[in-house]
């Protein structure tokens, strides 16, 4: 992939001396590069920003959260801006939006949702971390109360919330891959009826069909209600204030509570605005070591496209995080040149480039 001319033929100086990183986003890309990062380099300013109210969590038990399997919400706290602070000197922003990219003065607009004030960060380098939004389809209903998404812990949170207020006892879960199936799951455990709608002709369908008859069967066995081959039309409301979903082939299926599980959209509005190269479905391009066509902007996580080790074609949303800090700008005194990433396990670790 070839990288951008910086707009700027002339940078503009760091005046302080120490490197300065921003990053965009936490979670999994965001922050594993963050504390990665201080690990390889003490001296480089690392500033972290994310627009919820939690810098790290473990995003894969938000569906056992529901399921009343992790009871403590604490429990899927990972790390606070407190513990980046005090361990690692890590500045991290939460409830701050970061509104747009000047890549020619090198700086980012970043708005504190709390106060709505606004302000300008200068970075030397920069990593766009900020993942993919839940697909929420153009069809009707599907932004009435009672329909729901799970990204983060407030996400679970409502759903958690809705299900003990009205007492639900029914739930159709739009989508047979990896988040539908782990929510099916749990809300079984709560002991609430499930039906899973999905479009294709089988669950989990990045599996094989002979694979994935096994888990089929043992849905059935545990009471799941499967509907496959057939994709969502609608969502309405009954006289009795539940919710009927409608399948496309006309099959309704009443609930007291609806999860959309059927992918994600790598969140690439900041990306695109500041021109970045977008691929072909939809993620930010990058090269083997995670740099965007801006030699000065990385990005992480499932907003990129990167190429398949086996096809080489460019699959979006693969976390690799860490690919960032094997390239360039030598901690070490090694004189080994770029690496790509894929296969290759180096002794030492290397972090970004001057």
């Amino acid at each position: 992939m070839s990288h951008d001319a910086d707009p700027d033929s002339s940078p503009p100086p760091n005046l302080a001396g120490a490197r300065r990183v921003l990053i965009v986003g936490g979670v999994a890309g965001g922050a594993s590069c963050a504390a990665r990062l201080r690990r390889l380099d003490e001296s480089v300013e690392i500033v972290v920003f994310d627009r919820g109210p939690y810098v790290a969590f473990a995003n894969c038990g938000l569906p056992y959260f529901v399921g009343d399997v992790i009871a403590d919400e604490r429990t899927l706290l990972v790390a606070s801006p407190e513990m980046f602070r005090e361990r690692f000197n890590i500045a991290v922003h939460t409830n701050t939006d970061v509104t747009g990219i000047d890549r020619r003065a090198r700086t980012i607009n970043v708005r504190d949702l709390h106060t709505g004030n606004s302000r300008t960060e200068r970075y030397d380098h920069l990593v766009l971390s900020p993942g993919a939004a839940p697909i929420r389809p153009t069809l009707p209903g599907v932004d009435l109360p009672g329909v729901f998404a799970v990204r983060n812990i407030p996400d679970s949170r409502r759903i958690r919330s809705w299900i003990a207020d009205r007492r639900a006892s029914a739930a159709v879960i739009v989508g047979g891959g990896f988040i539908g199936l782990e929510m099916v799951e749990n809300l079984i455990h709560r002991g609430l009826s499930v039906t899973v709608l999905e479009k294709l002709p089988q669950v989990m369908p990045p599996l094989d069909p002979e694979v994935a008859v096994p888990l089929t069967e043992h849905l059935i066995a545990n009471g799941v209600q499967l509907h496959l081959g057939d994709g969502l039309a609608r969502i309405g409301e009954g006289a009795d204030g539940r919710l009927i979903v409608v399948a496309e082939s006309g099959a309704s299926f009443p609930a007291d509570l609806v999860i959309l599980a059927i992918g994600v959209r790598p969140e690439t509005e900041l990306a695109k605005a500041a021109g970045l190269q977008i691929g072909s479905r939809g993620g930010i391009v990058v090269d083997a070591q995670m740099r965007t066509s801006d030699p000065h902007i990385w990005a992480v996580g499932d907003v990129v496209e990167v190429a398949d080790v086996v096809t080489g074609r460019r699959p979006c949303c693969r976390l690799r995080a860490l690919r960032i800090v094997r390239a360039g700008w030598r901690p070490s005194r090694s004189p080994d040149a770029r690496r790509s990433f894929a296969g290759y396990r180096p002794r030492r670790w290397w972090a970004f480039s001057a």
